[in-house]
């Protein structure tokens, strides 16, 4: 699933392609016919993340996207449509295109490959979403419904707030909650954006054990771990990928010479070495999904 750093790397792509620019949206697919209609022939104001919630407002309207597990969006255009990234689940290479326009000058799209579930289009290019978990029109009213049951985002700082005023809300989230460190941060109303492999390469980093309750965590160890994760997450957004590992890192000692190619400490590393440690990697399912973490490095 795309962690909250695409999300954000996304906002800022169709901010730069659609915001403020005259556009159509239709629903290949038919699944979002309605509210394609809503959206179509109008401007895009912007578009903004919140987690991993994309939401692109359009006066009254707000198109909420949730990608999920294999949603993405791929974009094409002519040459001036450039810098377009697809992003979100990976998708096959799109077959070569030469553009061709109509009578008003606009591109002529190539036709819809799979299941597209909404199309939205400009002048000189076109993006299409497929497989989203949600994909829909809100209202005002809606939209504040489903932000409000949202943890704060490091990536995002809301107008009048602090890093340290998300810090305080972040940790007043754990406090109310009587799971595992592991498990809070796969809650997006206790911080919006992390995912999976955030989850893991954070605790690893921070030395803590998955099981250990939030509430017996202090407040340093609280503020480190916001403090990482909106490191790693920040990197994410500036690389495009999720690199925690890096071959000048401290935490390596020697090893750092080796330049070792992996990009994470722990994630999809089970059965190896740990590389600040040497004991080996463990994997286990927790509500649904893996959890990697060092019984030597993280231990209560």
């Amino acid at each position: 699933m795309p962690e909250g750093h695409t999300l954000h790397r996304l906002a800022a792509q169709v901010n730069r392609l659609f915001a403020g620019r005259h556009w159509r949206v239709s629903s290949p697919q038919g699944r979002f016919s309605a509210g394609a209609a809503r959206l179509t022939e109008r401007v895009p104001e912007r578009a903004e993340a919140w987690g991993k919630q994309l939401f692109v407002h359009l006066g009254g309207d707000i198109w909420q996207v949730h990608l999920g597990l294999y949603g993405a969006f791929s974009f094409r255009g002519d040459e001036s449509f450039t810098g377009a990234a697809s992003l979100g689940a990976p998708r096959s290479r799109a077959e070569q295109y030469t553009p061709r326009y109509d009578d008003a000058g606009w591109i002529i799209p190539a036709p819809p490959a799979g299941s597209v579930r909404a199309r939205v289009q400009v002048p000189n290019g076109w993006a299409d979403l497929r497989g989203p978990a949600k994909c829909q029109v809100l209202n005002p009213m809606q939209y504040q419904a489903v932000i409000v049951r949202l943890g704060p985002d490091p990536l995002r700082q809301p107008e009048g707030a602090t890093d340290q005023q998300l810090l305080e809300q972040f940790r007043g989230n754990l406090d109310r909650r009587r799971i595992s460190i592991g498990a809070a941060l796969m809650d997006q109303a206790v911080i919006a954006g992390v995912g999976n492999i955030y989850r893991a390469e954070s605790l690893f980093v921070e030395q803590l054990d998955p099981d250990i309750p939030v509430q017996q965590l202090d407040a340093a160890q609280v503020a480190s771990l916001w403090e990482t994760l909106t490191g790693q997450l920040r990197t994410g957004v500036a690389e495009g990928i999720i690199r925690t590992l890096r071959p000048e890192d401290p935490l390596l000692g020697a090893r750092g010479s080796d330049r070792n190619p992996r990009r994470h400490w722990v994630y999809q590393h089970q059965g190896t070495p740990c590389l600040r440690c040497g004991e080996s990697i463990r994997m286990r399912e927790l509500q649904g999904r893996r959890l990697y973490w060092c019984p030597g490095c993280q231990r209560r």
